[in-house]
């Protein structure tokens, strides 16, 4: 079983031998389908999707459902879905939706987040290498916000403090899905149905197999 990793703190790092809470899930995936397990490491997200369409590689781990998607990809839950938050500079204030319009939002390259979001051409979304950069073009305001999730909030809260960046929680949960998804491609060489990738799959995460590694 191939899965293309990318480098997304605190899910995936890139090293000889790969680590984080999204690695530590693709092992345990393995050990359920019963497959050896070996990595594409990508230089950004977006590489990974067109790696997976292609069907170079077999799986993704956190891949959102989008229509596009659905073309060329399947999907398995393997765990409940991260909080999201809004950084932004610490002249900004966000307190719903409408509080997007006008600003400069980064988006890591290939990331998706709802549907609301990700279809909004009237927003100013420029693209970013990944959420780490993220913060250093907010540090110069280069951009004006960008999301983030908890653990990745966590990761770099000493960072965004002495930045004087501002933290803004806000309730997505009636947009977004409420799972994380394994995204796997239609063209995948695991010798397995799609009917059998999916049972397999929601049953270790309806059993909690996948929790140890998504909640350190």
């Amino acid at each position: 079983m191939v899965a293309c990793i990318d480098d997304h703190p605190p899910y995936q790092y890139l090293a000889d031998e790969p680590y984080g809470s999204h690695i530590s899930d693709l092992k345990i995936l393995a050990k359920l389908l019963e497959k050896e397990l070996s990595y594409i490491q990508s230089p950004n997200f977006a590489r990974c999707v067109a790696l997976l369409k292609a069907g170079h590689v077999d799986v993704i781990a956190g891949l959102n459902e989008t229509e596009k998607r659905k073309k060329f990809a399947f999907y398995a839950p393997f765990k409940l879905a991260d909080k999201l938050t809004v950084i932004t500079k610490k002249d900004i204030t966000i307190n719903d939706y409408s509080d997007f319009q006008g600003k400069i939002i980064g988006v890591p390259r290939g990331s998706t987040y709802f549907a609301k979001f990700d279809n909004d051409t009237s927003l100013k979304k420029v693209s970013i290498q990944n959420q780490r950069i993220g913060l250093s073009l907010l540090v110069k305001e280069r951009i004006d916000l960008m999301m983030a999730n908890s653990y990745m909030l966590n990761l770099h809260l000493p960072d965004i403090q002495k930045s004087e960046l501002k933290i803004s929680t806000m309730n997505f949960d009636e947009e977004r899905a409420k799972e994380t998804y394994f995204g796997f491609s239609k063209k995948n060489e695991l010798g397995l149905t799609e009917e059998q990738v999916v049972k397999l799959v929601k049953q270790g995460f309806e059993r909690g197999d996948f929790l140890p590694a998504t909640n350190p």
